[in-house]
């Protein structure tokens, strides 16, 4: 199924063109990367993609589906708890309040920010309201997730957490993302538009791939692994552990889990 296809776009807004005849066609379940500099009109390609902006020219066909958008910058002054926040959107595609706590709750777990439900939006640090942003986004039960920018102000490690979130949902979910930062490109990606002045001036499916390792592990508890700044881990049976890392991290996260109690029995190499 065709989640979005334009035929020769363009969107101006006072006079200034944000896209410029672009012709593009996107299926359900791709991740699709857009990249560029500052002023390229990524963020302007991915409202048009969302139905955010309507297109000044050209064509533009977008089956009935919904749509999660996450801005690159989320509102820093909210004053609901997140809890009461997400209640909120989440009832504006519901009436079922049961149906919504429950989903609250099974993300807030997903994404590790159960202990911050009852906290003010506006005292929580910058990944966890990037956190609440995508899981707003998810409420809905989205076909196509739009991020603009989602791991920008991120340390490392809430990046990788995020990312083995993202890399969890179900295949046939399409993702749309803008990105400087490779990490996410390289990690989630199948597709890349690199944008230049408001035109798709590259569209490639060959992604560079950097060295990871694969630790296979016997663990004494699941909670050691838990903050473990992996891509992405796995569960094997009730005592063994699957762990999926950069292979230039792969040495201290080793020291890692034997300082933890764990008996590491597999490592190997892939890209």
């Amino acid at each position: 199924m065709k989640i979005f296809e334009a035929n020769k776009v363009c969107k101006r807004i006072d006079g200034r063109v944000l896209i410029n005849e672009v012709s593009i066609s996107i299926s359900q379940g791709e991740k699709v990367a857009i990249t560029g500099k500052n002023g390229s009109g990524k963020s302007s390609l991915l409202k048009l993609i969302g139905g955010i902006f309507t297109e000044t020219e050209g064509q533009v066909k977008r089956p009935r589906i919904n749509i999660g958008y996450v801005p690159e910058h989320f509102p820093e002054n909210i004053r609901f708890k997140i809890h009461d926040y997400l209640m909120l959107v989440g009832k504006m595609s519901s009436n079922l309040d049961e149906g919504i706590l429950k989903r609250i709750e099974n993300y807030a777990e997903l994404f590790a920010i159960t202990e911050f439900l009852t906290t003010p939006l506006k005292n929580c640090s910058k990944g966890t309201k990037q956190k609440a942003g995508i899981i707003q986004a998810l409420l809905n039960n989205p076909d196509l997730l739009l991020l603009d920018e989602p791991l920008t102000g991120l340390d490392d490690k809430a990046k990788i957490e995020l990312l083995s979130q993202l890399n969890s949902l179900q295949r046939d979910k399409t993702i749309i993302f803008t990105a400087h930062d490779p990490l996410l490109i390289e990690r989630l990606a199948d597709r890349i538009l690199t944008v230049e002045s408001g035109r798709i001036v590259s569209d490639s499916t060959t992604i560079k791939k950097e060295k990871v390792r694969i630790i296979r592990a016997k663990t004494p508890n699941r909670d050691i692994v838990a903050d473990i700044p992996c891509i992405r881990h796995e569960f094997v049976g009730e005592d063994s552990v699957e762990i999926i890392v950069s292979a230039k991290e792969s040495d201290k996260i080793l020291k890692m889990l034997l300082e933890r109690g764990c008996s590491i029995f597999e490592l190997t190499e892939k890209r």
